[in-house]
């Protein structure tokens, strides 16, 4: 009886070792957002759209909460066939006038792999295909504050429309072009006004002058990542100029780059990489540059939340 007591005592503790163990050995999730891909992160940062319901027959005006003005007149809107739209439709406006925003709606401020001076941007849409609708030329205006400090650049500004084109990791960016067919621009009081816009990505912007600077190029690693073709974005926002840059071009290191001669030497900025980890959790960090030429940069990164994500993007652009 002693003997069988004393085993049913053994094997009870054997259990609650074994318990203990296991929950020792268990490991603590990270205080990090979890998101299964850097497309899915990017969709989770853009801003909600401003959203308004207009009479498209007669004279119609759009007030964006941050300062974004569109005025149309009656029989603006036109549908697929280039016919005037006489039911009532919604628009939707985002407004992208600082840096940070930028960078959270993934729209950042280059043309060709050329550097953009940028004055603010917006993005119009009209109901919910964006191919449904378009606006008659010459009838819609935009007009806004230039809140970014484009310094001596600010009479040369232009209209640029924003073409999305795919980046690195299988998703979506921006590369902006000169819209030609538009009138007007910066007014004496800061105030950019433009006649002919239609819908879809438009910004403020002059390209930047490297006259009397050497072009270079860069690139930048994440520390922990050998893989740069997907879940990785690496972003330099400029110090001397309001601009923002994505790096999209996966070199032999491999890392990621900037167009060659693309950026004057002594340019001074901070990095910022963003990682989606094996596990999906998300990881991300800051380092601040000083452009050399040729200069290799890593990046540390650790986890963190997509609310402490915005609020590093936010210090670091305001």
């Amino acid at each position: 009886m002693k003997t069988n007591k004393l085993i049913r005592i053994l094997i009870l503790s054997i259990i609650l070792i074994s318990c203990s163990k296991d929950d020792d050995d268990s490991v603590t999730p990270p205080n990090a957002s979890s998101f299964s891909s850097i497309s899915e992160l990017r969709e989770s940062l853009k801003p909600d759209p401003y959203v308004v319901t207009v009479d498209p027959t007669d004279n119609f005006t759009v007030d964006g909460p941050d300062g974004v003005q569109i005025n149309c007149g009656p029989d603006s809107v036109l549908d697929a066939s280039g016919q005037p739209v006489t039911e009532n439709v919604e628009v939707s406006l985002n407004e992208y006038l600082t840096t940070d925003q930028m960078i959270l709606a993934n729209a950042p401020t280059t043309s060709s792999g050329q550097l953009l001076v940028t004055g603010g941007s917006f993005d119009l849409k009209i109901g919910e295909d964006a191919d449904e609708y378009s606006l008659a030329p010459w009838n819609c205006n935009c007009s806004f504050s230039v809140q970014t400090d484009p310094g001596s650049y600010l009479n040369q500004m232009q209209l640029f429309t924003g073409n999305v084109v795919a980046d690195n990791n299988g998703g979506e960016t921006v590369d902006w072009e000169v819209n030609n067919n538009v009138e007007g621009g910066m007014g004496a009081d800061g105030l950019f006004n433009t006649w002919g816009i239609d819908v879809g990505l438009s910004n403020c912007d002059v390209l930047f002058n490297m006259a009397g600077a050497n072009g270079t190029q860069f690139e930048a690693t994440i520390s922990g990542v050998s893989d740069y073709s997907d879940d990785v974005s690496i972003w330099l926002v400029i110090d001397d100029f309001p601009s923002v840059v994505m790096l999209t071009t996966v070199n032999s290191t491999p890392a990621l780059e900037t167009y060659q001669e693309s950026i004057p030497m002594g340019l001074n900025g901070t990095l910022i990489g963003i990682h989606i980890d094996e596990d999906d959790y998300l990881k991300f960090g800051s380092l601040p540059i000083e452009v050399m030429g040729d200069d290799s940069f890593n990046i540390d990164v650790d986890f963190g939340t997509e609310e402490d994500l915005v609020a590093l993007i936010q210090s670091l652009t305001n």
